[in-house]
């Protein structure tokens, strides 16, 4: 797992990084754990809600194959309040069999005593590059996300550059909404939206791997 320091360097140069948009989106579809390809990249508006390619184009539920049409739209989203890209999914609830993990990382840092823990949690984490489970003791207060939210990148262009910044996406009655820069090495490891949550430093090297760079 990388260390705090390593988890902020890579926020940090993520901002100015020369980012394939129309590949990484291509590769984010590849994860499949939203469903639908055209999930995985939205439009951002003013105000921080979120809309789908179908959507802009009149019906929310129709499928839209990531063609011509659909990255001129995107193209097009980038020069005004900019994108979002899915880009990992981390889960509670999902049951993946040990075989089917690249990797399976064990949380061994913990505070409490040996005998005061008793429940084990894992969470499945999902990127189009590796799914890994983590495991912890719930006991020790390690925080996940919602099964609402998933995790990547907004990107616009600003004065002719291009931007991009981590965000966490959550959807709730068929409406998106994200925050920018999410976390925060204010908070303690326990909170979901801390740099130290040893959750989110998984995340942040996963997202910065499936990331497609010029």
């Amino acid at each position: 797992m990388i260390s705090d320091e390593d988890a902020l360097k890579i926020a940090e140069k993520l901002e100015n990084a020369d980012i394939d948009i129309k590949q990484t989106i291509e590769k984010a579809t590849t994860a499949g754990y939203l469903g639908e390809d055209h999930f995985y990249c939205t439009v951002i508006e003013e105000g921080g809600y979120t809309h789908t390619v179908p959507e802009i184009l009149g019906d929310r539920y129709k499928s839209q194959p990531l063609d011509n049409l659909y990255f001129d739209i995107i193209s097009k989203a980038l020069d005004h309040d900019g994108i979002y890209i899915s880009l990992a999914y981390c889960n509670s609830n999902l049951i993946l069999p040990d075989e089917n993990c690249d990797e399976i990382i064990e949380y061994d840092d913990y505070d409490l005593d040996e005998d005061e823990y008793e429940y084990m949690v894992e969470y499945g984490l999902i990127s189009a590059d590796s799914i890994k489970k983590f495991k912890v003791y719930a006991e020790e207060g390690i925080a996940g996300h919602q099964p609402t939210e998933d995790m990547g990148i907004i990107t616009n262009i600003i004065d002719g550059e291009y931007k991009a910044y981590f965000a966490l996406r959550s959807t709730d009655r068929c409406m998106s909404s994200f925050m920018i820069l999410p976390l925060s090495t204010e908070y303690p490891k326990e909170h979901p939206l801390s740099f130290k949550n040893p959750i989110n430093k998984i995340l942040i090297e996963m997202i910065d791997k499936t990331i497609v760079q010029n």
